[in-house]
């Protein structure tokens, strides 16, 4: 960024702040620690493993008092930082940004996942309760930069860790910010520093040395297959959420409408770069002529020209297969005018056919553009499907009246995330359709994480009692 952009966006920050009434300055600028941001790795983790030390001993009550002073306090920052994540990132819409950190303040489970369990008889008492691992070290993705911090730290904080969380570099500034203002929010309310904290320049390297650094227990990494890998190869445990291809199958008997309806909102809502997100269609061939009328008429362009689509795969996709990410994220007008194709309103996605083999098929674009490959019954519609998934195991869904293709479909795709006859950002809980979803583990296997997740389950055992139904 040069130095009128950056003057710039301090113009436009220091108006925002002043029509909102809000203080949206960035505190502890030395990076010496002030509101949890260090210089150096080592100096974050040594701080994170202090206040753990604190924390684990604190009582539930404080732990719902951090938690709590977490929701309050950035309620009334919400559209400021949806907007900033937008400027910084580039990526996705402020409507769709604002609704996943309302999604990830207030529809994240805490410690009420994290009751006792007990078995009592002649041998006595057994117990099982939810005890923390100490410091996590957590990483984002630029695509949810402080939803992801916001919903690992309720999730984290309700189990009684710390967190190191590795900033994305594409969204360094609002990342920062959001920790700082955490950080200063749960010290108002509690009186306790540095339950989270981060460094002032995050890197490749500086993710390195968090994940071999002898005070980090567990590792929760929110981002591609290269830096899932190296934390499950690092030696700890690890909470993995990699990559998806989510197809959304439609058969014959579905509610074409409502279908045509729940895909354009699903696939638009954030310009499609949730990993949730619906990136390819599979439909059945007798329904696909009007599933494509009424994709049209929800608002999706239908790009018919060879020559069209080609030069949108040229320009698209890289020499190497993955996304340009010049174009992840970004509207659907946005990428029609940078391949010159012309249109007419304003399309909120890009539809076209395409075989099971094709690239826009078989890569995570992560932007509004999505091939329907038609198929000539159900049984190779949800063979493709299961084809188009590529065995991420992440995020699958069927638009059907037939309960047994459903049934069927959902055990066929075995992934984390299956919604039927609705958009799969409801997966992630948007709309308030069940928990958040930020940090979903399919190559580990934790699926949708809670707060269980970021627990070690302890045992005790106590033979001479306690038990009211019997005694020896």
């Amino acid at each position: 960024m040069d130095n009128l952009e950056e003057k710039i966006r301090a113009i436009l920050s220091e108006e925002l702040q002043k029509s909102n009434g809000l203080d949206t300055s960035v505190q502890g600028s030395s990076s010496d620690g002030n509101n949890g941001i260090f210089n150096n790795v080592d100096d974050a983790i040594a701080a994170a493993k202090a206040a753990s030390d604190i924390f684990m001993d604190c009582s539930i009550e404080t732990r719902e008092k951090v938690i709590t002073s977490i929701k309050e306090g950035f309620k009334p920052y919400i559209e400021w930082m949806a907007k900033q994540i937008k400027e910084e990132t580039g990526m996705g819409t402020v409507d769709a940004k604002i609704a996943k950190l309302n999604n990830a303040l207030y529809n994240t489970p805490g410690s009420e996942l994290l009751q006792p369990e007990a078995e009592t008889g002649d041998g006595g008492l057994i117990m099982y309760e939810y005890a923390p691992y100490g410091v996590i070290g957590a990483v984002g993705p630029s695509t949810n930069p402080s939803e992801t911090v916001i919903a690992n730290a309720i999730m984290m904080f309700a189990g009684g860790n710390t967190i190191f969380f590795g900033a994305h570099p594409g969204a360094k500034n609002i990342t920062r910010w959001t920790i700082e203002k955490m950080n200063e929010f749960i010290y108002q309310a509690t009186g306790l520093k540095n339950l989270i904290v981060s460094i002032s320049e995050p890197s490749i390297e500086s993710v390195q040395r968090m994940m071999e650094h002898p005070d980090i227990a567990l590792l929760a990494v929110t981002g591609g297959p290269a830096v899932v890998h190296q934390a499950m190869t690092s030696g700890k445990k690890t909470i993995g959420a990699g990559a998806g291809n989510p197809p959304a199958i439609v058969d014959a008997t579905a509610d074409i409408d409502l279908a045509a309806h729940n895909l354009v909102d699903s696939i638009s809502f954030d310009n499609d770069i949730l990993c949730t997100a619906e990136k390819e269609i599979i439909v059945e061939q007798p329904v696909k002529a009007e599933l494509i009328q009424k994709l049209q008429a929800e608002g999706a362009f239908l790009l018919r020209n060879k020559a069209d689509i080609d030069k949108l795969v040229g320009m698209t996709i890289q020499p190497s297969g993955e996304p340009d990410r010049k174009f992840i994220g970004k509207d659907a007008t946005f990428i029609l005018d940078q391949a010159n194709i012309s249109y007419t309103g304003n399309p909120k996605i890009i539809i076209l056919e395409a075989d099971k083999e094709h690239p826009f098929n078989t890569t995570e674009m992560l932007m509004p553009i999505i091939p329907i490959v038609a198929c000539p019954d159900f049984e190779s519609t949800l063979a493709t499907a299961v084809f188009s998934e590529n065995g991420n195991h992440h995020t699958a869904s069927i638009h059907s009246r037939d309960l047994v293709q459903i049934n069927k479909a959902a055990h066929r795709m075995n992934t984390s995330i299956f919604v039927v006859n609705g958009p799969t950002y409801s997966g992630t809980g948007v709309g308030y359709t069940g928990a958040s979803a930020l940090t979903i583990a399919t190559p580990t296997g934790e699926g949708t994480t809670t707060s269980k997740s970021f627990t070690r389950r302890r045992r005790l055992n106590s033979p001479q009692g306690f038990s009211l139904r019997s005694w020896n």
